[in-house]
C-alpha cells in the first residue's frame, strides 16, 4: 500500500509495489516447494524442524535480511503476507516463524551490541539458529510486568532462578531472550526487569515440551531455571529497562499475529466455500441455497474488513506513524471474527467437520490460541479504549 498525490489530493493506493509483488511471488514459490512438499512429513512427526527455519532464512522470510552487509527489517506491509500464507497451510509453522522473526530476531536487532549481533542476530536471520522469547510465567500472562524469575548479580555473571511457561520454540531454541527481575527493590515491578540472551544448552536450564491442541507442529515449552549462569555480556539492552524493551517488541508484533489469525480464518473459509460448491443437499449445492450464500457473503465481508485493518496498521508502522491502537484493533478484530469464521466453516461440513483428518477442524483450535497470543482480547480493548478520542478524531 502506497501513498500517491493525484489531482484531488492525497489518497491511499492499495496496489502492491513492485517490491511487494516480488516478495509475495518468492514467498509463494517457497511455500509451494519445498515447504508444502515437506510439510506432511513434519506434520506426521508433530514438529517444526530445524530444516524449516533454514528454508525460511534462505528465502529471507524471518523478518530481517542482509543487504550489502547491513541488517534491514522487512517492511510490515510485506511481512503480513508471510503469516497470512503460512497459517493457511499450518498455524504451527506460522507461529514458529513468527516467534523467530518478529519476537526473537526483533529483540536482537533492536538492542544487541556488535558481539551479540555476530553471534546471534546474523545466524538467526539466516535460520542457522533457532530463537525464542520467554516472558510468560505460571502466575502471569497478559500482565507482562508481573514476572518473578530472578536474575542475581554475581559480579561477572547473573544467576537465573524461576520458571517460564508457554514458550514457543522454547525446547528447540539455540538462544532464548529471557526477562528477569534484576531489582527486587524497584518501586514498581516493571522498573526492575532486565532482558538476557540465554543459550539453550546452559547447565541448570530444563526444557519440557508442553502438549497442546492448536498450532500443533510448533513447540510450546516450559522452562525451568535452576542457578543458570548467564554471562554479564549477555544482558540485552539496558539493565532494568527490559519491560520497556519487551513492549517495543510486542507492540509491533501484534500486526503479525493479526495476519496469522487472518490467514487461519481465510483458510477455513476457503475450505468451506470449496466444499459448499460440491456438496449437494435437497437437489442443490450448499452454496446455491440463498440462506447459505448470504452467510458466505457476510463472512467474506468480515475477512475483507480484517485485511484492511491489517494493511492500515502495517502501513502506519512502516511510515513511522503511531500505529499501536491500529495494531490492537486489527488483532482484536481478526482474532474474534476469525474464531467465529473458523467455527462456522466447520459447521458447513456438518458431521464431517468433526471427523479426524478434516483440515477445517484444525483451523478452529488455531483460531482459539490466536485469541490469547500477543495479549488477550481484554488487553487489546484496554489499549483501544485509551485511544478513543484519537480514533474518533480520525474518523
Amino acid at each position: 500500500m502506497t501513498i500517491t498525490g493525484p489531482n484531488h489530493g492525497e489518497r491511499v493506493d492499495f496496489k502492491q509495489t513492485e517490491g511487494e509483488k516480488q516478495f509475495v511471488k518468492e514467498l509463494k514459490a517457497t511455500l509451494d516447494e519445498p515447504i508444502s512438499l515437506l510439510y506432511p512429513e513434519w506434520k506426521k512427526a508433530n514438529t517444526t524442524p530445524r530444516e524449516f527455519f533454514k528454508i525460511m532464512g534462505d528465502a529471507s522470510l524471518l523478518g530481517y535480511r542482509m543487504e550489502d552487509g547491513v541488517v534491514t527489517q522487512i517492511p510490515w506491509q510485506w511481512n503480513v503476507h508471510t503469516y497470512r500464507e503460512l497459517s493457511q497451510l499450518s498455524g504451527g509453522l506460522s507461529i514458529a516463524a513468527f516467534v523467530q522473526g518478529q519476537l526473537g530476531n526483533k529483540a536482537l536487532a533492536s538492542f544487541v551490541n556488535d558481539k551479540q549481533r555476530e553471534k546471534y542476530l546474523l545466524p538467526a536471520i539466516k535460520g542457522d539458529i533457532i530463537m525464542a522469547i520467554a516472558n510468560t510465567e505460571p502466575g502471569t500472562g497478559s500482565d507482562a510486568a508481573g514476572i518473578s524469575l530472578r536474575a542475581e548479580d554475581k559480579g561477572d555473571h547473573y544467576l537465573l532462578n524461576g520458571r517460564k511457561v508457554f514458550i514457543t520454540n522454547g525446547d528447540i531454541a539455540d538462544a532464548i531472550v529471557v526477562t528477569a527481575i534484576t531489582d527486587r527493590d524497584a518501586e514498581k515491578n516493571h522498573r526492575g526487569i532486565s532482558m538476557f540472551i540465554v543459550d539453550g544448552d546452559l547447565p541448570g536450564l530444563t526444557r519440557i515440551r508442553m502438549k497442546k491442541h492448536g498450532w500443533i507442529e510448533s513447540h510450546l515449552s516450559s522452562l525451568i531455571f535452576e542457578n543458570v549462569k548467564v554471562p554479564k555480556e549477555n544482558l540485552r539492552g539496558e539493565r532494568n529497562r527490559g519491560f520497556y524493551q519487551l513492549m517495543e517488541v510486542f507492540n509491533s508484533s501484534r500486526i503479525g499475529l493479526a495476519a496469522l489469525a487472518f490467514g487461519t480464518s481465510l483458510g477455513a473459509f476457503k475450505e468451506a466455500y470449496n466444499y459448499s460448491r460440491k456438496r449437494k443437499i435437497f437437489g442443490k449445492t450448499i452454496f446455491e441455497h440463498d440462506l447459505k450464500a448470504s452467510e458466505f457473503a457476510e463472512r467474506i465481508t468480515m475477512l475483507e474488513a480484517g485485511w484492511l485493518m491489517i494493511q492500515k496498521a502495517a502501513f502506519l508502522s512502516d511510515s513511522g506513524e503511531d500505529f499501536l491502537h491500529n495494531a490492537s484493533m486489527a488483532k482484536l478484530f481478526t482474532t474474534e471474527e476469525g474464531m467465529k469464521i473458523a467455527q462456522w466453516s466447520a459447521l458447513v461440513f456438518g458431521a464431517r467437520g468433526a471427523m479426524d483428518g478434516q483440515k477445517v477442524s484444525a483451523y478452529i483450535m488455531d483460531a482459539h490460541v490466536a485469541l490469547v497470543g500477543e495479549g488477550a482480547p481484554e488487553v487489546q480493548k484496554l489499549i483501544i479504549s485509551r485511544n478513543i478520542d484519537r480514533i474518533l478524531g480520525a474518523l
